[in-house]
């Protein structure tokens, strides 16, 4: 039996708006925050659903649905802006950037793609689904309010493909690898 296989799938930022996530992260270090794991820009995405520890083949099969129900979907534009904290500012376990344009479009693609996945056996999050990009973590719940009051609005970009990646986990961070992609209003997935 072959190891399983940590998943997700997620819209790739465009390069352009690392960096200036990048600088975010530099702004919010100026000031008093409390201790941190922030995300490497280089590795930052939209996750649209994740999908655990799976099986080759149940990789196999989410592969099939996404490319069938991906391209049914137009390229949209998105934009990054505002931040904010899970379960809240005040007792912050995660600290976000949200998405303020293209967001129904992201939560219309991603219902569709819970639903076929949901076809093929896969239990999503009971949470209702909240595009954002995650910025950072913390192992012992915090105030942030400070760093969630910071200003931020991103470059508009160009949503054109969803990514199925694996994520493998070491002592230096997580390593994404791309397992697939789906174009949007296109013909497929390309491996």
């Amino acid at each position: 039996m072959s190891e399983p296989i940590r998943s997700f799938a997620a819209v790739d930022v465009p390069e352009p708006v690392r960096a200036q996530i990048g600088r975010l992260l530099d702004r919010l270090n100026q000031g008093p925050t409390p201790k941190v794991r922030w995300v490497k820009p280089a590795v930052m995405h939209l996750t649209l659903e994740f999908l655990g520890e799976v099986s080759g083949d149940f990789i196999e099969s989410a592969k099939a649905q996404l490319s069938r129900v991906v391209p049914k979907f137009k390229p949209f534009e998105a934009q990054l802006s505002g931040l904010g904290a899970f379960p809240s500012p005040s007792r912050a376990r995660v600290i976000w950037v949200g998405v303020e344009g293209g967001r129904e479009e992201l939560c219309r693609l991603q219902a569709s793609m819970t639903q076929a996945l949901v076809r093929i056996g896969f239990k999503p999050e009971r949470r209702p689904f909240s595009p954002h990009l995650t910025l950072g973590r913390l192992n012992v719940p915090a105030d942030v309010s400070a760093a969630t009051a910071v200003e931020f609005q991103g470059d508009v970009f160009a949503v054109n493909e969803v990514v199925l990646f694996q994520s493998v986990l070491t002592p230096q961070g997580p390593v994404y690898m791309r397992l697939a992609t789906f174009p949007l209003g296109g013909d497929g997935a390309t491996a």
